[in-house]
Parts: C-alpha cells; structure tokens; sequence
C-alpha cells in the first residue's frame, strides 16, 4: 500500500513537472515571437502617412520571404495603383489575395475597380 502510494505521488510530480515544463517553453516562445512581430513592417501605417514609395518597396521585399502576406499584397497592390505604376504587378497581387484570403473579396473588388478605372483611361 505503502509503495503504492509512492508511485502515485511519483506520478504526480512528474505531471506537475510536464506542466511547468509547457508554461516555461509557452513563456520563452512568446517573447521570442514578439520580437518577431515587432519586425514586421506596418503597412498600413504607411498607407496612412502617404508613403507610398516606402510602402511599395517594404512589401515588394517582404513578399519574397512571405509570399502570401494578406498586409503587404493588399497594401503594396493600394500603393502600386495610387501611383499608377505596375498595374499588372498590383493586379497580379490582388488576384493572389483573393485566392488565398476569400473573405476579403469585397474590400479587394474595389482596389480592383479603381485598377479598371486607371486602364481603361
């Protein structure tokens, strides 16, 4: 009985043990993934403050290590078509945005609008 006993408590701190084990490797994660987030470009910050050379330029870069970035396809393709340059670049981009984030097909259709309208001038 006695023995038992013992084996159970064994048990327990070794379950106690994972636990800390998990919250410890959860801490360490979070802050090591902070500091990634934090070097992610704020393209809509951009937008906002009119950069748009800037902006088309942060998103050109980030796309090639994140291809399918929702941020630097919408924003890059807004900026592209603000300065009607590369429309097929930014067409390209939305296109891609679309396919890979179906839900925002609407605010995309109208970056998409404001493209047809820059052509077909």
């Amino acid at each position: 009985m006695e023995q038992d006993l013992q084996y159970i408590q064994y048990q327990l701190w070794f379950v106690i043990a994972l636990f800390a084990l998990l919250i410890a490797t959860n801490i360490v994660c979070y802050f090591v993934r902070k500091g990634e987030r934090n070097k992610e470009p704020k393209f809509s910050e951009m937008w906002d403050k009119d950069k748009l050379d800037e902006l088309i330029k942060k998103s050109s870069e980030y796309l090639l290590e994140y291809p399918n970035h929702p941020g630097a396809l919408y924003f890059g393709a807004k900026a592209l078509v603000a300065r009607k340059d590369n429309l097929g670049e930014a067409r390209r981009r939305l296109n891609k945005l679309i396919e890979t984030e179906p839900s925002l097909r609407s605010s995309v259709q109208e970056v998409l609008d404001e493209l047809d309208s820059h052509e077909g001038s």
